[in-house]
């Protein structure tokens, strides 16, 4: 489809990456206005606005439209929920406005408000890509996300993050501080945990989880290279799981992680691919899904992929895969 016939549906969330989406909005709207594209906008009021809004554009509108997210990962992951729960899938589109960014990062779409919109209006055919379905039976809740779902310590880094000077330091753009300040912090409170995963019928018990996530992206936290291999097209979720070691052990294993890239093949690390995971815990922990909060809890969860269309220029993707 020619990319001129495409029409575009911006949901902002005015809050996203302190309030840097409302900046990178400003920017757009300037731009597709002074071009005179067509285009329709919501600003988001609450917590999961997003979801109600994409959901109830999707039912009503079939083919011709992109639903635009311009925040964070937590902003694409509410408007993914919407369009997903809806009748109609239309394709989903993204300017990358928030702290972590980590879906951008892995995709190749600009941080840069005026690039990523050129990457979306000079799109030409749809991208199917993996998105992951996940079903929460403690809440009986269905959600979907494009990023990672974590428990244990990449969960509780993100909730410190979340809940300290994540929203300050974003101001100044370093986000990142933030989260190696809560790693350190982390360490030293995150317990222990037993988990039972079945991973494509194959089932593996943990006494000492520490660390677990299940991501479909290369990275969480704000670009730290969690799964180097992952892939957003194989149809399969990396999972890295780690269990309670030294403090002295996590910075070696740390090192890997951000300097060398080859933390999968160090002994202290469980990695296997699946396309079907069933994930039990057996102690209140905290989660993270798209670098947004899930409260504490014993989880128990099931995850599978299905393939949403993406609407944004692919020639820096292609070299991500």
């Amino acid at each position: 489809m020619k990319n001129d016939e495409m029409k575009y549906y911006f949901i902002v969330n005015q809050f996203a990456g302190a309030e840097h989406s409302v900046a990178a909005w400003n920017t757009v709207q300037l731009i597709l206005r002074q071009r005179k594209i067509p285009f329709e906008f919501t600003i988001t009021e609450y917590a999961k606005h997003a979801t109600k809004l994409a959901q109830e554009f999707a039912e009503d509108h079939e083919s011709g439209w992109i639903i635009v997210a311009v925040g964070g990962d937590g902003t694409l992951l509410e408007v993914l929920d919407g369009i997903r729960y809806a009748k109609n899938h239309p394709a989903l589109g993204y300017i990358p406005a928030g702290s972590g960014n980590d879906f951008a990062r892995t995709v190749g779409i600009s941080f840069k408000a005026d690039e990523s919109l050129n990457q979306l209006l000079n799109a030409t055919e749809f991208m199917a890509l993996d998105v992951v379905k996940y079903s929460d039976y403690n809440s009986e809740i269905t959600h979907y996300f494009t990023n990672n779902i974590g428990i244990g310590f990449d969960a509780q880094i993100v909730h410190q993050a979340n809940t300290g000077r994540k929203t300050q330091l974003s101001k100044w753009h370093l986000e990142s501080a933030a989260y190696i300040s809560a790693i350190i912090k982390t360490f030293f409170k995150q317990d222990a945990f037993p988990l039972e995963m079945e991973i494509d019928g194959e089932k593996h018990k943990f006494d000492r989880a520490f660390l677990v996530s299940l991501t479909n992206i290369k990275y969480f936290g704000g670009g730290v290279g969690i799964a180097p291999k992952a892939s957003l097209t194989d149809g399969k979720l990396d999972i890295v799981i780690a269990e309670q070691i030294s403090f002295l052990k996590l910075i070696r294993l740390f090192s890997h992680v951000f300097f060398k890239g080859d933390h999968l093949t160090q002994p202290e690390i469980f990695f296997r691919t699946g396309s079907h995971i069933h994930a039990q815990s057996f102690k209140p922990e905290y989660g993270q899904v798209n670098g947004e909060d899930i409260p504490k809890q014993n989880f128990n969860i099931e995850l599978s992929l299905e393939k949403q269309d993406f609407w944004f220029i692919k020639q820096h993707f292609v070299k991500k895969l």
